[in-house]
This record gives C-alpha cells, structure tokens and sequence, in this order.
C-alpha cells in the first residue's frame, strides 16, 4: 500500500513537473523569440495579391523584431501544399502561414484535404482584403455591366468566363454572380490568373473576376475594360464603379482575404506578440496607401475575431457551393 502510494506520488509529481516544464518553455520561448530568421509560407506563386501584401508584412515584421521575416513560396492545391508544409511544422514560431480565404474556407469545403483550418493551426491575426473587379476585354463589345447581363441572359448566351482554377475564389464569385445574375456562361479553369489574364486580354473569354492589383493596370493599359467592384461596400473598388453587393445584388461580396497563422499549438507569448506587430503595422498610414494603390485594404483583430471569421466565411462559401452547384470538376 505504501509503496503503491510513493509510485502514485511520484508520477503526479513527474506530471507536475513536466506541466511546470512545459508551461516555463513556453514562457521562455515567448520572450526572447524570434532569435533567428522567420519563414511565412505562401501557398500561392510570387507576384499574385496574396503575396505582394505577405512580402509588405514581411518586410515590416523584419524592421519591427529586427530580425528576418521571409517569404517562401510554396504553389499548389490552392494553398494546400502551403498548409500542409505548416501544419507539420514544429510549433515554436519559426514557420508560419500567410493564409488565404481558399485555403483556409472554400478548398476544405470543396473537397477533403490533409488538414482542418480550425484544428490543425493557431489564428494569429487578419492582414487585408480586397475586392475582386469584373472586367471585360477592352476589344470586346461588352462595355458594361447591364450589357454584360443583357447577353448573359440571352436565350443563345455563349459567354465564357476564365478563373485560377477549380475551386478558386474568383471561379466561386463567378458562380455567385451567375446565380444571382441570372445569366450563363461556360467556366473556364486556368492554373494560376496569369493565363486566364492572357486569353482575356486577347479576347478568348468574356469575363473574369481578377484583383485590383491584376486589374487595374490592364484597364489603364487599355487592354481591359472595369465593368463593377465586387464590393458590398459603398465606394470601395474604383471610382464610379457600380458595387455589386451595394447596388445590384443584395448581400453579394467577393472580398478575398488574408491571415497570419502557424502551426498548433504555437505558444501563447508569441501568439500576442506576432497579433499586435500585425495590427500595428496594419494601422500605418504608409501601408495602408500601398494597400490601397493595389485596392486593397487592411484588417485587423484578436485572434478570437481572425478565428470567427473563418467560420463565418466558410459558412458564406457553403451556401454558395450548395446553391451553385459547384463541383471540383466543373
């Protein structure tokens, strides 16, 4: 009995022990980190929106811990390649994720992946967002938004439109627009916006949901044509635009976004940290305006709030899936 008692005593004192252990890690982790370079995984290729803004938070969170922030690329799955790389991560801090709404609330609804968004990762913090434009080719004769609609919903509407992909955002906004238009049109899958950007600006597709910072220049360019914001915000996406949420169809908003996350379990201390390095940074009126020179706009939160809005969006994206029909292989 004694002896039963001493080998009872002595394994809830190990467990103490290596709570206090662990808790004191943590703790130690939290306060001198970062002491070495930081890595942020970026499931898409260099160049596109979701990168340009991870590269300006890099940067910041280099200057703001005087230590290395960089950005690794890491393509594919819509970002599952990215999350798969973080989720395997050890959690101390040293990989992180720039997260997108595709990887983190449409795939994972779309279709079974190897990771759960919620589950498998520690929200840090919302970065930005930014509203998708409509364009048209500028040698096409769709000159507006009424226009576009007028031949969609034609009886002998050959419309097409072009998308990054399967289950991309602009290839859901797409659909959502579809149902909410009342128009047809054909979908066009692409690897990346790039191409699709190509055969629309040769005029081999009718339409397109690109980024402000893709957009924009192809319209001063001359090469496309803006046809509306696909904003729920007034004002928001260009200046004498129509917004599609706003004015046309009641609740419509196709605003993708991004997030700063890491692996499970990453420790509370740096957590708080990396959250308020964001938000700070977010707030500075010299990134706000290279945000908004690409239409882009920052957000900011707790990590509670960052966590709610995945929820919130995945529930968004459910419902148009559902409505819509949509499938992987469409």
């Amino acid at each position: 009995m004694t002896a039963h008692f001493s080998r009872k005593r002595t394994f809830l004192l190990g467990c103490a022990a290596l709570a206090l252990g662990t808790t004191a890690f943590a703790q130690t982790v939290g306060s001198d980190w970062p002491t070495r370079p930081v890595t942020i995984v970026v499931g898409f290729a260099a160049g596109g929106p979701t990168d340009v803004v991870a590269r300006i938070l890099a940067d910041n969170l280099s200057t703001h811990f005087k230590q290395s922030f960089v950005v690794d690329n890491k393509a594919g799955a819509s970002g599952g390649v990215a999350a798969m790389q973080v989720k395997q991560a050890a959690p101390d801090g040293y990989t992180l994720m720039f997260g997108s709404s595709s990887t983190l609330s449409i795939i994972p609804t779309l279709q079974k992946t190897g990771y759960d968004p919620l589950r498998d990762f520690t929200a840090i913090g919302l970065v930005a967002s930014y509203p998708y434009f409509l364009v048209a080719p500028a040698s096409s004769n769709i000159t507006s938004l009424d226009e576009l609609l007028k031949q969609g919903r034609s009886p002998s509407s050959r419309l097409s439109y072009g998308s990054a992909g399967n289950g991309a955002v602009n290839h859901l906004a797409s659909e959502w627009f579809k149902h909410e238009a009342k128009i047809d049109a054909v979908h066009i899958p692409y690897k990346g916006d790039s191409a699709a950007v190509t055969d629309l600006v040769a005029g081999r597709l009718d339409f397109a949901f690109l980024a402000g910072s893709v957009a924009l220049p192809q319209a001063k360019a001359g090469k496309m044509r803006l046809l509306a914001s696909a904003s729920a915000v007034p004002g928001r996406g260009g200046e004498g635009l129509p917004t599609l949420g706003e004015q046309r169809f009641k609740g419509y908003a196709a605003e993708p976004w991004n997030g700063l996350m890491g692996p499970k379990g990453l420790p509370q201390p740096i957590v708080v940290k990396l959250n308020a390095a964001v938000n700070q940074i977010m707030n500075r009126p010299d990134v706000v305006a290279r945000l908004a020179a690409m239409e882009q706009y920052p957000l900011t939160g707790t990590p509670q709030q960052f966590t709610d809005h995945i929820k919130a969006q995945t529930e968004r994206w459910a419902a148009v899936i559902q409505s819509s029909n949509i499938k992987m292989d469409q």
